[in-house]
């Protein structure tokens, strides 16, 4: 038998590892693979709602604590990352003492009506409760997805979290994580609009506000517990509700409710008569909030 020359070999090798390299291309770009979190940059919030990718970008957010705005190209690779810790962190009708499997988190996303890609638009977390559940994953057995991995290993590169006597640590506990997709016309997954883009980055940042600005934490409880009336927290309570919040979580009812509250603007996500509010008594709520308002908010930098 004929035996190939070298030049043939060494042209066969090429087109071999060109094929190989544009398949993993193919797939980092369909979002189905993500081994690592690439370094953060530094940026504005004009920067970041601005920033258009194929990839994933992770943006460093000026701030009093750690802020890391973590921007997806596809709704599902958002979901890969974060869906589970959604579930264990926010959501009613999950236990907190330990994380769901895949097929068990398929199952609660489907029984509150949603899917992969809706469970959650954007997200928003504190380095203390990804460090839970991280060390309830381990302990439980479950097996992460590529993406809950990469994350893992982010905060660990960011020293936000280490690893010590056989668990993990979160060193800087109030440090923040962020996450919104970018701007997609739809296809496979629900369409993303540059106003609902906007919207998510705005809410979510407004959520960093109340995590690292004590005084504006200080005053969203205030507002919570002595301005609005009973009926108005419960209006509020229910809306929250429905979208699959857990009303018993009163901090995560305050918290909610003023990213709702202000930084909310496309109607589509929240307006009066989705909260079962009057237009004019939804306004007089929202001009109570800013006449005691105690700093500027994060995305106003």
């Amino acid at each position: 038998m004929p035996t190939a020359s070298p030049d043939w070999l060494r042209l066969l090798q090429r087109l071999l590892l060109g094929a190989l390299l544009f398949f993993c291309f193919l797939q980092n770009a369909a979002g189905q693979t993500l081994e690592r979190l690439p370094a953060p940059q530094p940026a504005s919030y004009e920067a970041i709602l601005a920033a258009k990718s194929e990839s994933v970008q992770v943006f460093a957010y000026p701030g009093r604590q750690p802020i890391y705005v973590i921007d997806f190209p596809t709704l599902a690779a958002q979901g890969r990352m974060f869906n589970r810790i959604v579930a264990l962190v926010e959501r009613m009708g999950v236990g907190r003492a330990r994380v769901l499997d895949d097929q068990e988190l398929a199952q609660f996303i489907r029984s509150v009506g949603k899917t992969e890609y809706t469970f959650a638009y954007g997200n928003d977390f504190l380095v203390s409760e990804l460090v839970v559940f991280f060390n309830l994953a381990e302990y439980g057995s479950i097996a992460l997805t590529a993406e809950e991995r990469a994350l893992r290993a982010f905060l660990i590169e960011q020293g936000l979290i280490r690893e010590r006597f056989g668990f993990l640590q979160a060193v800087r506990p109030n440090a923040v994580i962020l996450s919104i997709p970018q701007e997609k016309a739809g296809g496979n997954e629900p369409a993303v609009t540059a106003l609902a883009r906007q919207t998510i980055l705005m809410h979510e940042i407004a959520h960093a506000e109340f995590y690292t600005n004590p005084l504006y934490r200080a005053w969203c409880r205030t507002f919570w517990r002595e301005v609005l009336t009973e009926r108005q927290r419960s209006a509020l309570r229910a809306f929250l509700a429905k979208s699959g919040y857990d009303p018993d979580n009163e901090e995560l009812m305050i918290n909610e409710a003023q990213a709702y509250l202000l930084y909310t603007p496309d109607p589509r996500a929240f307006n009066a008569q989705m909260a079962g509010l009057a237009e004019r008594e939804l306004a007089e709520m929202r001009a109570a909030f800013l006449k005691g308002f105690p700093d500027a908010p994060l995305y106003k930098r």
